[in-house]
């Protein structure tokens, strides 16, 4: 349950814009690709860069809550390294400038950075599922309903998320095709949208955990509630930090491992056994957690989008540009070595994720 403002669609045009500069710079910059990194067996080195800053989208304490665990646990400085999240505007472009050290970036503007020349690797993944959760007015019963109505399903034009939640509404039994409605953008919180729909001015939206009780009260009907093994965000590094500290990026990654395991234990999709603590830890962050205090939900934690691997690879990045409708790009496996040693060093594999019961 994701409990502040979603990023939803926010980074696909302005953000795509100011990568499309910056890859411009790289192309100028006339710099030869980089060597493929090869890490050493055994413990990695000591740490190149101690100081890592972390630049996420926006604050949010369950969908990056592995950094405030790896800090408060410990797990950092077992790794001699001090993490400070920081939020930006645009994440990509943060991490290629320099500005940031490592980011949590949406897969789909990941993948175009690249394409479009950004120097920048992804280094990680950092949520393997998403969830696709839709709510329609009382009294709608089926799609043919929605016939001659506003619904939205994205922000912001432009948004490769409206490809994919238009994708799972029909394999839902909800195919927009078959009907005549017009796709509005109330902006890029999902708090627009529900101000929206609880002003009877929209039939159908996606909506997150923090939207329910407004919609709830409105008698919303909820017909779809999905889970998909798809990537949602990924960790990017520049790549010329990656090439210049590749213990700092492993043992980052180690103990972001650690963090995400203490998160979802004993496993994603049952109940977490260290929630009191973790919610104890994210309180002493400054953050509210009366709403998940006494939870009885699998979910309270978001453990059904994370993977205690971290899992990223080639079909990850393959189901992102179909389901998205991006144009083919293929996936430079090399990218993975930090995370895939991370992964070794704590006897993981980089197998993907396991299908959950939903919701």
């Amino acid at each position: 349950m994701r409990r502040s403002i979603p990023r939803s669609g926010r980074a696909a045009i302005a953000a795509l814009a100011a990568l499309a500069l910056l890859a411009g710079c790289a192309a100028s910059s006339g710099a030869d690709p980089a060597e493929p990194v090869e890490l050493a067996d055994g413990e990695p080195g000591a740490a190149e860069d101690t100081d890592i800053t972390v630049a996420i989208p926006f604050p949010d304490i369950t969908m990056y809550s592995m950094y405030v665990l790896a800090t408060d646990l410990g797990y950092y400085q077992e790794e001699g390294l001090t993490v400070e999240v920081i939020t930006a505007d645009n994440v990509t472009a943060a991490v290629a400038s320099g500005s940031a050290d490592i980011g949590v970036e949406s897969t789909g503007t990941v993948i175009e950075a690249i394409r479009g020349g950004v120097e920048v690797d992804l280094v990680s993944g950092h949520y393997c599922r998403q969830n696709f959760d839709f709510a329609v007015q009382q009294g709608i019963e089926d799609v043919s309903d929605l016939d001659g109505t506003s619904v939205v399903l994205a922000g912001t034009p432009g948004d490769p998320a409206e490809f994919q939640r238009k994708r799972v509404l029909k394999e839902e039994g909800w195919d927009l095709d078959t009907v005549n409605v017009e796709v509005v953008y109330p902006g890029p919180g999902s708090e627009s949208w529900t101000e929206f729909f609880v002003n009877d001015k929209i039939s159908l939206q996606p909506f997150y955990g923090d939207d329910r009780p407004a919609l709830e009260e409105h008698d919303a009907e909820f017909p779809v509630e999905a889970l998909r093994n798809w990537a949602n965000d990924v960790m990017v590094s520049g790549s010329a930090y990656a090439a210049e500290n590749p213990n700092t990026l492993v043992r980052f990654l180690r103990a972001t491992l650690k963090a995400t395991d203490y998160m979802t234990a004993p496993a994603p999709g049952e109940f977490p056994e260290n929630v009191d603590s973790v919610l104890d830890i994210y309180e002493a962050n400054d953050f509210d957690v009366s709403a998940l205090r006494g939870s009885d939900s699998v979910w309270v934690l978001d453990g059904h989008l994370a993977c205690q691997n971290l899992y990223f690879g080639t079909e990850a990045w393959d189901t992102t540009v179909e389901t998205q409708e991006l144009e083919p790009i293929e996936f430079d496996e090399s990218q993975l070595v930090y995370l895939e040693k991370a992964q070794e060093l704590l006897g993981l594999d980089n197998e993907g994720p396991e299908t959950l019961p939903y919701p």
